[in-house]
């Protein structure tokens, strides 16, 4: 018997929020706060209106995190001149502590990923995902699921080295 909707909200939404804020926005501003609530709404809007087509045997997180994958990279397709703002507010921030400036750095590093790169990194290491549920919520193969992270980490460490 699937799961009433219901249910998939309460047990899934925190982790579809966290997942869509690391791939969308990582500055603590409201608008972005925002943003991301908003997509969230939209990703359970669309798996609601999906939800009775799905077989009984469909592994549901891994259908939210397809949906909210999608959402996701509609979002930065329509806002590509956000790493710029990034990029502008990091060097314009001069009230942080050393550690903030890193970590706001890193966030801008792995914003400026490949949206599929920076999908995996996320999945893998933050969402702590499987390279298999990878591939079935990108749609690829297990092994570029793992090429991805692996890419995704060779860019950010020579994007370290180059500022060093």
């Amino acid at each position: 018997m699937p799961p009433r909707f219901e249910d998939l909200i309460e047990q899934h939404h925190d982790e579809i929020f966290a997942y869509l804020w690391r791939l969308v926005g990582n500055e603590r501003q409201s608008d972005v706060v925002l943003e991301v609530e908003d997509l969230t709404q939209e990703v359970f809007l669309r798996a609601f209106e999906n939800f009775l087509r799905l077989r009984r045997d469909t592994n549901y997180r891994a259908w939210l995190y397809k949906i909210a994958t999608n959402c996701a990279y509609a979002k930065l397709r329509q806002s590509k001149n956000r790493r710029e703002k990034n990029l502008t507010f990091i060097a314009t921030d001069t009230t942080t502590s050393p550690g903030e400036s890193i970590q706001k750095r890193l966030c801008t590093l792995v914003d400026a990923l490949p949206a599929k790169q920076r999908a995996c990194l996320t999945m893998r290491y933050l969402q702590d995902l499987d390279y298999s549920e990878i591939g079935s919520i990108l749609d690829c193969t297990e092994e570029s699921a793992r090429a991805n992270v692996y890419q995704a980490i060779r860019r950010l460490r020579a994007a370290v080295e180059e500022e060093r």
